[in-house]
């Protein structure tokens, strides 16, 4: 700690703050949120993990444990108790990224604001704090792999063996993308870190084995296929009967599809959900602002990391890694594993992970960048210069974008409750016991009188139409 790394802490302090209120005005949805709190209110809670490790398609026992333990401990206040952890996750968040980037010098607390604003500008981000199942499970999965990443580069300890394990179980058995917590551990391994050992990274491919037996020997539970849900293709999305008649017979050439067009979402934020929607657009006309903007910004932040890469490969080659290495190695190596998980369907929360490890892999960059700038020629360094001030403020609209999204999607989930009834009817969810009648009328009026939002459409709005 010092006082590059405190004024970093406070500005991050800040931005937590921001995003919270928005949270706190952001009711508990009915889609989604309401049905999953009935079942995960039904029997005892070992009964409710025991029935979701022989669910279909989806091995998830510890997301509905997680819910099932927030709801017993709120006492019935769900939107204070539901609300409140998302708060607390988002803190977490915070404070994780910074012991991965370690601020402690003025080049690495002045990067600080541009790689918050690539964590929460970034589109994959979105669904985390938008979004919520009532626990939004991709931001636990986020904690895990930030998490993941911290002990891997830790100094060597016996329990770190321990911790990962532990991450990794709690992490797979949540959603499918904790898988990807292993990758962190293999590929920071890889680069010199030795947070945790070789046994313990020899543990986690071990545990990845076990996984696999657990679900596809033990329990049967499968995988989803193309007509689980609808996803995008080309220029609009499919429904499940659409993808099945183009690529009923080749769905090899679909799954192909979702991992290189996650990939691209990642790098150049387009296409999104496997929709190609800035493309259309340029060819019909001119996009909106807020598209333009948030391509500029992933396309820059690319070629940051790209600049990165080149200016480290002699190092690399002769694995002299540092700890911005190590960093951007880890997202290297998540980012196509993460693609690998979307396989099945696109859809941008699903490629979070790699968004968050994006927003540290830019970061790093940006302090090399930073700090190289007095050893460059004049035209060099002004360029540099240039190249992170536009990177910069590209990325503070997109992460002002996500406050905007926030506060319709408050004003939406308010219209949702407020309609309820004929919402629930229309999806055989209407209340049947007098819990399930007073759990609606709780979470309604939580959305719609205690705590009352309306959503305001000044002019630049557009900016932000597509975060």
């Amino acid at each position: 700690m010092n006082r590059w790394s405190v004024a970093a802490g406070v500005y991050a302090a800040l931005v937590v703050a921001v995003l919270a209120y928005f949270l706190l005005r952001l009711p508990v949805q009915l889609s989604d949120s309401y049905g999953n709190l009935v079942q995960a209110s039904q029997g005892t809670l070992w009964s409710l993990l025991e029935q979701q490790f022989h669910a279909r398609a989806f091995l998830r026992p510890f997301l509905w444990g997680l819910i099932r333990v927030v709801f017993d401990l709120s006492g019935g206040h769900y939107y204070e108790w539901f609300r409140g952890w998302h708060v607390c996750q988002v803190a977490v968040l915070a404070i994780l990224f910074l012991r991965l980037v370690r601020p402690v010098t003025p080049a690495g607390a002045a990067v600080v604001p541009l790689g918050l604003a690539v964590l929460l500008g970034v589109h994959t981000f979105t669904g985390t704090v938008v979004e919520a199942f009532p626990i939004n499970t991709f931001m636990t999965i986020l904690l895990c792999m930030l998490a993941a990443a911290d002990i891997a580069m830790g100094p060597p300890r016996w329990w770190r063996d321990v911790a990962a394990a532990a991450i990794f179980i709690f992490a797979a058995l949540t959603v499918e993308t904790g898988l990807l917590v292993p990758v962190v551990f293999v590929a920071a391994f890889a680069a010199g870190a030795r947070g945790v050992s070789r046994t313990g990274v020899a543990a986690q491919v071990a545990l990845v084995g076990a996984y696999f037996a657990l679900r596809f020997v033990v329990l049967r539970v499968g995988t989803p296929g193309m007509d689980e849900r609808s996803s995008g293709f080309g220029f609009s999305f499919r429904d499940p009967a659409e993808l099945s008649a183009i690529f009923g017979a080749h769905p090899i050439l679909f799954y192909a599809y979702n991992v290189v067009s996650s990939v691209l979402s990642v790098l150049f934020a387009e296409p999104r959900a496997g929709v190609w929607r800035f493309a259309s657009q340029l060819a019909a006309g001119t996009p909106p602002a807020g598209q333009i903007v948030n391509v500029l910004a992933s396309a820059i932040a690319t070629g940051l990391l790209g600049w990165f890469v080149w200016t480290r490969r002699a190092a690399w080659r002769s694995r002299r890694f540092e700890r911005a290495d190590q960093l951007v190695i880890v997202f290297l190596a998540v980012l196509p594993a993460n693609a690998a998980i979307a396989y099945a369907y696109s859809k941008d929360v699903i490629l979070s992970p790699a968004g968050a490890l994006l927003a540290v892999a830019v970061a790093a960059a940006a302090r090399q960048l930073l700090e190289s700038v007095p050893r460059m020629r004049r035209s060099a360094a002004a360029m540099a210069l240039v190249t992170l001030t536009v990177l910069s403020c590209t990325w503070s609209i997109r992460a002002v974008g996500l406050h905007v999204v926030m506060r319709r999607a408050a004003a939406n989930t308010a219209t949702d409750w407020a309609y309820a009834d004929s919402w629930l009817e229309g999806q055989h969810l209407t209340p049947a016991t007098p819990f399930e009648t007073a759990l609606k009328t709780r979470l309604q009026d939580d959305a719609v009188r205690r705590h009352p939002v309306t959503y305001l459409r000044p002019a630049w709005n557009d900016w932000f139409e597509d975060h």
